[in-house]
């Protein structure tokens, strides 16, 4: 009797057991810093790109050593420009501090055309960031590492201009406290990622502003370089039906010289453009986890128009964030320190058109196309054994220009096998896949290895060739 009564005691405390830890809570999984920031950043929604600058003066586009001696708005004021956006329900700021043409909105060291060696003479780069930021809104600064008259173009990068560039984003970087979006320009699209070295810049923005995101005005042909993703509405670019790929899209509305003031801006919208235009693409960015940012150009004095003041109360009263939209959903597996590739080489086609991507003259792009047949084997080196390699990403072919913006499927990788290896002898599995993904990118995760060199082999493609804009390799959180 009393063994049978310790079985019953037993027999409850197991069937306690079971309970207890069938209902107990499971803990979520662990969010990669990545993942958070970028949802932090979605839930912003609606933002102010504010395009100002010598070309608001008068400037052609890109036209260096323009006269900078009309620059004087003398009644520039920020927190008109932070009240505007706030009327509207937006949530956060973009600054050009620097567009192609090299003026610098800020008293740079390492240039006298800027902003101190004008007629105002103040920081305007301060005068917007204590402005937004005293009224609750985040801070993005844009900055273009293409600069015509600095001479930093394609084919004319000096070591002592790379460090130009790394010393001007020191500047932003560090005065102006925390930065929750940078944006760069006229880089991989005019430039390349080698001649001015990606890991460097990034690395160094990483380590001034932990958590900044970064993105490069290179639409979908490299986003693997960048966080933020980012669409340009002039050119017909836009997020897809569906996209849970966090992003961003600019937008202009009102007439100008390109994104900038001229004397065209205050008579007037663009062509069938207005409030009715915005609300429905703000809409629709908002529903596929686009962050959509309006062009508000400030004039010569240094204030929004009262075009743009009456349009953005309007879009105010009539547009409310969806309290429904669910978070945004997990990225997968994302590339928080990139590898640099150091060779590649391919079964066929131009294996050096598989990193660094470039627009090439015409306007396209320099894609690795293999010639027809399967299987293709893509062996990329590192140059030498890197530490806990986890992702690669494959960026399939696609067009900004003509608009909109489009992957292109004919090429896409539809069945691969993915391996490494230290030495070059003995290459280990880490993954065969099955995936299409017609916009955008396809990041393959795997186990952190000690690897030298990736094969990529290609079993399946869409079509009867492959056709790849650009791979990378990297490291996750």
């Amino acid at each position: 009797m009393v063994l049978i009564n310790k079985l019953k005691t037993i027999v409850a405390l197991i069937l306690l057991l079971h309970i207890f830890c069938c209902s107990a809570p499971k803990e979520e999984p662990q969010k990669s810093k990545l993942q958070t920031l970028k949802e932090q950043f979605i839930e912003q929604r609606f933002g102010m790109f504010i395009c100002y600058n010598i070309m608001s003066y008068g400037a052609k586009w890109g036209e260096e050593n323009y006269p900078i001696d009309t620059f004087n708005p003398e009644k520039l004021d920020c927190n008109q420009w932070a009240d505007a956006a706030i009327s509207a329900g937006m949530k956060f700021g973009l600054l050009t501090t620097k567009h192609h043409e090299g003026f610098c909105l800020w008293d740079s060291e390492y240039t006298d055309y800027d902003v101190a060696s004008t007629p105002y003479k103040k920081d305007i780069v301060k005068q917007y960031v204590d402005a937004f930021r005293a009224k609750g809104l985040g801070i993005g600064l844009y900055y273009s590492i293409g600069d015509n008259t600095h001479g930093i173009k394609k084919g004319e990068i000096t070591p002592e201009k790379v460090e130009f560039v790394k010393g001007q984003i020191r500047e932003l970087l560090t005065n102006y406290g925390e930065v929750e979006y940078f944006v760069m320009d006229s880089w991989n699209w005019s430039i390349g990622h080698k001649d001015i070295p990606y890991k460097e810049i990034r690395d160094l923005i990483r380590e001034l502003q932990p958590n900044c995101l970064i993105t490069d005005h290179t639409h979908l042909q490299a986003p693997y370089h960048m966080e933020i993703p980012y669409f340009e509405g002039p050119f017909g670019a836009f997020p897809p039906e569906g996209n849970i790929m966090a992003s961003a899209l600019g937008h202009c509305s009102v007439k100008g010289n390109g994104w900038f003031w001229s004397e065209a801006t205050p008579n007037g919208m663009k062509e069938n453009d207005g409030v009715d235009v915005v609300l429905d693409k703000l809409i629709k960015c908002e529903s596929r986890y686009c962050n959509f940012m309006l062009n508000c150009m400030p004039n010569r004095d240094g204030l929004l128009d009262d075009i743009y003041i009456n349009m953005l109360a309007e879009i105010g009263g009539k547009w409310k964030a969806d309290a429904t939209r669910p978070t945004l959903p997990d990225q997968g597996p994302q590339i928080w320190e990139t590898i640099p590739i150091k060779n590649a080489t391919a079964s066929s086609g131009n294996a050096d058109n598989l990193f660094d991507e470039r627009k090439a003259q015409g306007g396209n792009y320099n894609d690795w196309e293999a010639d027809s047949g399967l299987p293709q084997t893509i062996i990329i080196d590192l140059g030498s054994v890197q530490q806990n390699v986890d992702v690669l990403t494959i960026v399939n072919k696609h067009i900004c220009k003509p608009g909109p913006e489009r992957a292109l499927e004919e090429g896409n990788v539809l069945k691969y096998q993915l391996s490494g290896s230290a030495d070059y002898q003995y290459f280990e599995n880490a993954v065969i896949q099955n995936e299409i993904r017609s916009a955008g990118y396809t990041d393959i995760g795997f186990s952190p290895a000690n690897w030298r060199y990736l094969r990529l082999e290609i079993v399946e493609a869409k079509g009867n060739t492959v056709v790849i804009n650009e791979l990378e390799v990297g490291k996750s959180q």
